[in-house]
């Protein structure tokens, strides 16, 4: 009589050598989640202070921080069903700040995670400029447009502002009006964090945060984390409000024409005001 060996090391070993399809596939991850588990998501435009938000909450949360997306470079950072399947055993996950496009197949990982999703603004005006110093000092490695160090340094300083404004901007127009435009942001079930109100109380924004979740607020453990991340690395450049000002006549108005296109969608967060 032959005998099936149920002991958990052969089954490994028969899934590892001839893997079912079911193990592959969207419905087998999710239903590795556990209902218990919760998640928070902070999902942001680049040049947003996503980074120093992220740090904060970690350091006010304690949770385990982790990225959900596997690949970067000039890779549109999706988000990743392996990542949840990894950390489906860790009870309370900080997703890290991630540049994430509004999607359906995104709507429903929130959705059938459970994730709570923070939705990361900054004023689109100021946001150019410091995407056109982050491209100097930094990289032009992005998915919002393609541009490398050669053709980045045969540009002088008005025309690679030029070209932030014309190839980088709609992308953050596609990131905006997406998540405006969906439920979560409607509805409310997202909290829409405004880097101008994170720069101007941090505290506060990280108590509002946990307000909205129904976590616990503590005055003197927000400062504690808000002072913490002061000396880590966040990647935080000038983040002074109003650098959109040196913005001429001409690419304030190239960008309100990329706004007017979505007259029925909110944009006072990302520096329009209704």
């Amino acid at each position: 009589m032959n005998f099936v060996d149920f002991r958990p090391s052969s089954i490994l070993s028969t899934l590892l050598n001839k893997p079912s399809p079911l193990v592959y596939s969207d419905n087998f991850i999710y239903s590795m989640l556990r209902k218990t588990q919760t998640q928070m998501w902070v999902i942001a435009a680049p040049k947003t202070g996503s980074t120093w938000l992220s740090a904060m909450l970690e350091n006010y949360l304690g949770w385990e921080s982790r990225s959900l997306t596997h690949s970067f470079d000039r890779r549109e950072q999706e988000p990743s069903l392996r990542a949840l399947a990894e950390a489906a055993s860790i009870d309370k996950v900080l997703w890290r700040h991630q540049h994430t496009r509004a999607s359906k197949p995104t709507l429903e990982l929130i959705s059938r995670a459970s994730i709570w999703p923070i939705i990361q603004t900054r004023d689109i005006h100021d946001t150019v400029v410091s995407c056109c110093d982050h491209f100097l000092h930094e990289s032009t490695v992005c998915p919002m447009a393609y541009m490398d160090e050669l053709h980045w340094s045969l540009l002088d300083e008005a025309t690679r502002l030029q070209f932030i404004v014309d190839m980088v901007a709609p992308w953050y127009f596609n990131f905006y009006a997406g998540w405006f435009a969906s439920e979560l942001v409607r509805n409310k079930t997202a909290y829409v964090c405004q880097y101008e109100n994170l720069k101007l109380d941090p505290c506060g924004e990280l108590l509002r945060i946990c307000e909205q979740f129904g976590l616990p607020r503590s005055q003197s453990k927000a400062q504690a984390a808000v002072d913490r991340t002061a000396y880590q690395p966040t990647r935080l450049n000038k983040g002074v409000i109003g650098r959109g000002d040196k913005l001429s006549k001409a690419q304030k108005a190239s960008l309100a024409r990329m706004r007017n296109y979505y007259s029925d969608i909110d944009f006072s967060a990302a520096g329009f005001p209704n």
